[in-house]
């Protein structure tokens, strides 16, 4: 079985396709976005049955695009960190600094 040459040869770098204000936007859209998971036990008991079941498929649907965000970035940036390696790539230090520590507290 031969090898390619793309595989013999590790990638040596990777290259950097979000802006910071892109950044900053992903981390912030990240952030308020989780308000809606906070408020939504108030919703779905005042909704009734049908829109119970509506809010679980939106929910579901919502968390897809999330999770193929997830997918994406993680393809793009092999290496373990998650949210704190994207924001180091994206930003720099200090905003990473900035962010992972927002994320724990939050």
């Amino acid at each position: 079985m031969q090898v390619s040459q793309a595989e013999q040869t590790p990638d040596a770098s990777l290259l950097r396709v979000l802006g910071n204000w892109d950044a900053l936007a992903l981390g912030f859209g990240a952030m308020i976005g989780f308000g809606w998971v906070v408020l939504t036990g108030g919703w779905i008991a005042s909704a009734g049955t049908m829109g119970a079941v509506l809010a679980m498929i939106t929910g579901g649907a919502i968390m897809g695009v999330v999770g193929l965000t997830y997918a994406e970035l993680t393809a793009a940036m092999p290496k373990a960190g998650g949210e704190h390696n994207f924001l180091l790539r994206g930003m720099g230090p200090r905003w990473s600094f900035i962010g992972s520590w927002a994320i724990t507290g939050g």
